[in-house]
């Protein structure tokens, strides 16, 4: 039996035990994390996909030689007008070798995130760095708030942790552990914001500040509340669609209880996920919340915060929500579906069909692959070397190679080739590129965690210039709320990652609006439309619609604009309208 990490996009990054003969996958009982249990991405759907099993030019396939050399000279007639667009199918960390062959090169790569990019931007405005929150330090808590993320889809192992606290669920969606909560709060779609500093400032009004963290770990607390006195109260429950005795319950539930804030990014796909972070943050801040046991706001960490990354990365990088795919002669795809994923999916389409030699190196067969003059087959997990890094816990996992690939090559091999074939320096074996990173890692007992792991992350300063928690300042917000139409919500499917696996076909739609289950329907923006039969459900509001991330064509209507910090996709600042066909 042999000990790995799924590779997959997730929080959890499962522990995984495989019999190297029958490829049977299990967990691993005693991992600090996941104990043993493996959440269907991998148990089931990762098994039942097709792979990709055959290079492929301009339609035809041919050997892996043959496709190698067709990227290779493509690559050179690009020159500088070579892209790199890589995404996160595969999360290994070895997946970011071809970043260091596009410095190498010379060419162009993405910054900025289809996910997280604009919470990160507003968590590291306020605390310096986003470090995990250690599974330990949650199961010490008393409550829990889970905002904004959905964790019997996304985050499953955190479940157990979760057993005899106070339970609070704020969410557009009656989600599963909703209906479980000891108070559910269905605020209304990008409200969270205002809901954050609502309650930062009830915290002072009732006295529940804590003023020496304030004091001593804070900079500019004085003026903080100033500035939270310019949201008018009534104002601010109108726009979350609340009542004052909701706040009043939600106060209660947290009074004198050590409560973690787990957040989902759900709460900022919108232009200004930014702030709605830093305020979440800002009201942690405001309790004191950071530092101690059972205490503290997990998001999405940065898994390689505390390391030194042994890669070197392109200075020319264009940003990934808008990526202007058209002004490029040669653009790699790896490990990602933009004609499937990015937003403002029109326009993606038009530049796309603008490149002249479009590459995709992965696993599976998806729109984008179905467009491509050159299609390279990948390596799976289990047939290279790799390491997994998480961004939900601080743990580090090793990936060794279990079985030989009947096909497929891996980041490391398509990099090696681009290198030699290109004549370029400055690559190292492979094993280097691990060790380098395994290096740093603090070893206790079998495992290994992250140079950055605290038990309580910030508990001696935070990593800001001035050391302190640094609040928000000021906010910016020129969205139309008024605007007629339903809000749109993109949720993670529990059948699919993203574009992989099992993609739904669905709108969810409340039957106070008059729609009948099954029935086809139009569902269109300023910006496009898809057609999809309605899922009737009470679970969504009555003035929003539901479409999982995934779902064909649902992009069509989302915006091609990037957020206001973080350079991230902003998939839900748009509303959208619902006629029968």
């Amino acid at each position: 039996m042999k000990v790995t990490a799924c590779p997959l996009d997730c929080y959890d990054a499962c522990a995984v035990v495989v019999d190297p003969d029958s490829l049977k996958m299990t967990g691993l009982e005693h991992h600090p994390f996941t104990r043993g249990a493996l959440c269907a991405h991998l148990n089931r759907h990762y098994k039942e996909a097709e792979r990709i099993c055959k290079p492929r030019v301009d339609g035809e396939t041919v050997s892996m030689d043959e496709a190698l050399s067709a990227a290779a000279k493509a690559v050179k007639y690009a020159g500088e007008d070579f892209l790199l667009y890589r995404g996160s199918g595969n999360v290994g960390f070895m997946q970011a070798i071809t970043e260091h062959f596009a410095a190498a090169y010379g060419g162009w790569t993405t910054e900025g995130s289809l996910c997280d990019g604009s919470g990160q931007a507003g968590v590291e405005a306020g605390r310096g760095l986003s470090l995990a929150l250690p599974p330990e330090s949650i199961e010490q808590a008393d409550a829990v708030v889970v905002w904004g993320r959905n964790i019997t889809v996304t985050n499953v192992h955190m479940a157990r942790l979760l057993k005899n606290k106070t339970l609070i669920v704020i969410d557009p969606v009656r989600t599963k552990i909703a209906k479980e909560a000891d108070l559910f709060l269905q605020i209304r779609p990008r409200s969270d914001f205002y809901l954050a500093v609502l309650l930062a400032r009830f915290m002072f009004m009732e006295d529940m500040e804590d003023r020496a963290f304030m004091e001593n770990r804070c900079e500019d607390a004085e003026w903080y509340y100033d500035f939270l006195r310019t949201f008018r109260i009534k104002a601010s429950l109108k726009k979350c669609d609340i009542k004052l005795d909701d706040l009043g319950d939600l106060l209660y539930q947290m009074q004198n209880k050590r409560t973690v804030f787990l957040v989902g990014t759900g709460v900022q796909k919108y232009s200004i996920g930014d702030q709605v972070l830093h305020a979440i943050d800002g009201l942690a801040a405001v309790l004191g919340f950071f530092g101690k046991p059972g205490c503290g706001v997990s998001f999405l960490s940065d898994s390689t915060a505390g390391f030194r990354l042994p890669f070197n990365f392109s200075k020319k990088r264009c940003a990934k929500p808008v990526a202007p795919f058209g002004r490029f002669k040669t653009v790699l795809v790896q490990g990602a579906n933009p004609l499937a994923q990015m937003p403002g999916l029109a326009r993606v389409e038009e530049e796309i069909a603008k490149v002249q030699n479009l590459i995709y190196f992965g696993l599976y067969e998806n729109e984008t692959s179905r467009k491509a003059k050159i299609v390279i087959p990948a390596k799976d997990f289990l047939e290279k070397e790799d390491l997994r890094l998480s961004y939900g816990h601080p743990y580090v996992q090793r990936m060794p190679k279990i079985k030989d690939a009947k096909f497929g090559i891996s980041e490391y091999e398509l990099t090696k080739f681009l290198f030699d074939t290109l004549c370029l320096e400055g690559l190292r074996e492979e094993r280097y590129y691990i060790d380098y990173m395994l290096d740093q890692c603090i070893e206790e007992n079998e495992f290994l965690r992250s140079p950055a792991y605290s038990d309580h992350p910030y508990v001696e300063e935070f990593y800001t210039d001035s050391g302190n928690f640094e609040f928000l300042e000021e906010f910016e917000d020129d969205f139309d709320e008024e605007e007629e139409g339903f809000w749109l919500l993109t949720p993670k499917s529990q059948h699919s990652l993203n574009s992989q696996f099992r993609r739904q076909d669905f709108v969810m739609l409340h039957p106070s609006n008059g729609f009948k289950q099954g029935e086809l329907v139009r569902i269109y923006s300023e910006y496009g439309e898809v057609r999809l039969p309605v899922k009737v459900s009470e679970d969504v509001r009555k003035d929003s619609v539901l479409i999982y991330a995934g779902t064909p064509g649902v992009n069509y209507l989302t915006p091609p604009m990037k957020s206001l910090m973080g350079k991230s996709a902003c998939y839900q600042e748009v509303k959208v309208k619902v006629e029968r066909i």
